[in-house]
């Protein structure tokens, strides 16, 4: 079965009312496909772990594909809610890249005007990563 029919099946458990068309056309498959991106660079926010990208799985669990597809379905729900909510709890900053936390905040805020900021703030991403870059040396 195709990754983004899975994922369809988990959002049918939870918004039972929806279409199947529904789900496939909605932010929140776009929310679950970029969770399903992360975890492919082994970053799980949506798994038990210490809230700074360790994750607290088994072998079985981490390698466990209907798990991971409810942990997307769960993340993009709640990324919704924030979204929706106009409320994003992200933390603090760390001192030694707090110039690169400011840089991609900004990043994220052009990127909720519209298509018109995307150029920039992709400059400002690229800006962000030097500046992480520039923290390792």
């Amino acid at each position: 079965m195709e990754i983004n029919e899975q994922l369809i099946d988990r959002f049918k458990e939870r918004l039972q009312l929806w279409s199947r068309e529904d789900i496939a056309q909605d932010k929140l498959m776009r929310y679950a496909q970029a969770y399903l991106t992360m975890a492919g660079i082994k970053y799980r926010p949506a798994a038990p772990g210490d809230g700074m990208g360790g994750i607290s799985l088994s072998s079985d669990e981490y390698k466990d594909q209907d798990r991971l597809h409810r942990e997307a379905v769960d993340y993009a729900m709640r990324f919704s809610q924030e979204e929706d909510g106009h409320t994003f709890n992200i933390g603090c900053s760390n001192f030694t890249t707090n110039r690169a936390f400011v840089l991609t905040i900004e990043a994220a805020r052009l990127l909720c005007g519209g298509g018109d900021g995307d150029q920039l703030a992709g400059r400002l991403l690229k800006l962000a990563i030097e500046e992480i870059d520039r923290q390792k040396t």
